[in-house]
């Protein structure tokens, strides 16, 4: 598998009797003979590295781990970086020495092996039909499945190509194994290999689907060909078995074309996953009468390079899911003039997020009657389709450039719609039909330009349980419409006292609502109803420079655990509570709430005998000098003693409590 000449073909046994000596007691089956020679022969002064490498060599051919272990650990012979014929290393894979390979690359310093080294191992075990030594080097040593081991003038030589070289050899369970561990076909593999590399895909990559999961298809067959590295797909690997296809699974290769027979000749398909390749279209059938797969549920083409979904589509009645993200789309369908077709009436998910959509066509939407989510994120729709009937749950629409929104969603969805997100886009206004959607649960509406929201009479969400807001234009003030044109009336327009008024919750949500983003807003205050919302366990307000208090009423919302209040200038927050996060600036609030105030009171009681300096003791404490001992019977005294700060000490010192009263008790 090179150009180099081997170490064992080499004329230096020639010329030394004790190499030849061990080679020959090798080749008898004396390995302890060989042991003791390969010691002796590095015991003589004269003995010099290279010889040593040849030792080493001849001891990995012939899978001497003993002789290996004393060379590379007691007399320290290096293994050689180098891939080659002559490399110990790759000779042990060549002969399949497990122990050996181990040994020879534990013994390599430093954090990591060559990576050039580990795949000639690996390409030379998988020729050689050594599986053990194969797993041991991808699982144990990470080596490559897929890259060329050997080159040439540095362009690749495919027969480095482990895969390659098991298919040369005709080994199965190592190729199977190196295509569950990152290998693929490829194209040389498969034009040179290709009775092998069918019979491998047909024995290994599909599996027979239980009668009650197939329906009515007897002997039914799952495609599993995903992550293979395909660069086409050849009919002679399936077509026999058509009809007993239920299942196709293509995801992941490097398709950039199919079959005409992929998918619409399949008849008793129900599942076809077509995603990352580098399909532009799928084949176009020339009629309707060529589309068979009528049992088609599912459809993924997600993450290719399609402009339109294909229009074969339009015919099937049964299809259920489809999504096509992350393409290049930039209309649904291409339809043309004069088609009829009947099919995705029970279409229940579609996803295009990802695409070059700038608008959906209401003529094509309006046909989905069964649809229960929508994603078109991550588009440039610069306005949403008008609502029309369906069972609509779940719409996702952020990241696009919608500056309003239908009038008639209440109408459509207003006992369906459960999640809804247009974030990101360039709403201005927000309509109070929105919020009128009554199993409303979600509702994201960050990034955009909002300035108010609707009357809190408007709202009929009952069930929201998060809101997001964040990244407004929420409080800043807007000078009156009415008095726009007049200039003079403008210096007497009258700002309203309260500055969060404008934000106002319902008293409803205050039993659902969980999660409140109001951060990256103009709030000059935090609202007065979120202090109602008595469920709320996460409340974000950072980034909103005019918030320079926070109601004491927070303190009641005694599920809050979560309060971002960063970048924010607090001042009736002291700032060490503030350092210690969202639980002590609560417990501040409820404090501040109850009009609890620092306890300054301390106690001290003195213990012990009579007449043993207890009173002598506190005097000389409170006044700095002892007075006249006077005897006195066991007692209990008490009194007062007031601690003030001392002079030149400030209040930063930590004596910002001071002065102290303290209760001085004596007894004995």
């Amino acid at each position: 598998m090179g150009g180099k000449q081997s170490v064992l073909g080499n004329s230096t046994f020639g010329k030394s009797p004790t190499l030849e000596n061990i080679q020959a007691a090798y080749r008898d089956g004396e390995s302890s003979k060989a042991q003791e020679l390969i010691r002796i022969c590095c015991g003589e002064s004269g003995g010099i590295r290279l010889e040593r490498l040849e030792l080493l060599c001849m001891a990995a051919q012939h899978g001497d781990v003993e002789s290996v272990h004393y060379l590379v650990r007691e007399e320290r012979t290096p293994v050689p970086k180098e891939p080659g014929e002559d490399n110990p290393a790759i000779l042990a894979a060549h002969y399949g020495h497990l122990q050996v390979v181990k040994e020879l690359l534990d013994s390599v310093p430093g954090p990591c092996i060559p990576r050039d080294l580990l795949n000639w191992m690996l390409a030379t075990a998988c020729q050689r039909g050594h599986l053990e030594v194969v797993k041991l080097l991808v699982q144990g040593y990470s080596a490559d499945a897929e890259d060329c081991a050997i080159r040439n003038d540095d362009f690749a030589v495919i027969t480095g190509l482990p895969l390659y070289a098991a298919a040369r050899a005709g080994n199965r369970e190592i190729s199977c194994f190196l295509l569950q561990h990152g290998a693929g076909f490829s194209s040389y593999t498969l034009m040179d290999h290709p009775a092998f590399s069918r019979e491998l895909l047909r024995t290994q990559f599909m599996e027979a689907i239980a009668a009650e999961e197939s329906g009515e298809v007897e002997d039914a067959l799952s495609i599993r060909w995903s992550g293979l590295k395909l660069p086409w797909l050849e009919l002679d690997w399936f077509i026999d078995l058509s009809a007993r296809i239920t299942r196709i699974d293509l995801s992941t290769n490097g398709l950039s074309s199919l079959p005409s027979v992929v998918p619409w000749g399949l008849i008793h398909l129900h599942s076809l996953d077509l995603s990352e390749n580098q399909l532009k279209e799928l084949p176009t059938p020339r009629s309707s009468q060529e589309i068979i797969c009528t049992q088609l549920h599912e459809v993924n083409l997600s993450q290719n390079e399609l402009a339109c979904l294909p229009s074969g589509l339009l015919h099937l009645t049964r299809i259920k899911k489809l999504s096509a993200a992350k393409n290049q789309l930039k209309a649904l369908f291409d339809i043309p003039d004069g088609t009829n077709w009947i099919g995705l009436r029970k279409l229940e998910e579609l996803d295009v997020s990802d695409n070059c959509l700038t608008s959906l066509s209401s003529s094509v939407m309006h046909c989905f009657k069964s649809l229960v989510s929508l994603n078109v994120s991550r588009n440039k729709l610069t306005e949403f389709p008008d609502p029309w009937a369906c069972p609509l749950k779940y719409c996702r629409a952020a990241s696009n450039e919608i500056g309003f929104l239908p009038d008639t969603i209440s109408i459509f969805w207003r006992t369906q719609l459960k999640e809804v997100d247009f974030s990101e886009n360039a709403l201005k206004e927000l309509p109070a039909y929105i919020f009128e959607l009554e199993a409303l649960i979600s509702l994201k509406l960050c990034g955009n330009q909002l300035s108010a929201l609707p009357s809190p009479t408007k709202w009929k969400c009952s069930q929201l349980k998060m809101l997001d807001l964040s990244r407004n234009q929420l409080g800043r003030h807007v000078e009156g419409t009415k008095t726009k044109k007049l200039a003079f009336f403008t210096t007497w327009h009258r700002r309203d006292p309260d500055p969060a008024s404008a934000i106002d919750f319902p008293t409803m949500l205050r039993d659902s609502l969980e999660v409140l983003f109001l951060n990256d807003n103009q709030l000059d205050a935090v609202p007065q109803s979120v202090c109602s919302l008595r469920n709320l366990s996460e409340l974000y307000l950072s980034n909103n420079p005019g918030i320079r208090e926070l109601p004491s009423e927070l303190g009641q919302l005694s599920n809050l655990w979560q309060l971002d209040i960063e970048d924010l200038n607090i001042a009736n927050i002291p700032v060490e509570v503030k350092k210690e996060g969202p639980a002590a600036v609560l417990s501040f609030l409820r404090a501040h709430l109850r009009k609890a105030e620092p306890c300054k009171l301390l106690k001290m009681i003195v213990v012990g005998p009579p007449r043993q300096g207890k009173t002598t003791l506190l005097e000389a404490l409170q006044t700095g000098r002892v007075g006249q001992f006077l005897p006195a019977e066991s007692s209990i005294r008490t009194s007062a003693w007031t601690l003030e700060r001392p002079s030149g000490v400030k209040a930063s010192q930590g004596l910002s409590q001071l002065p102290v009263r303290l209760k001085s008790v004596e007894k004995g």
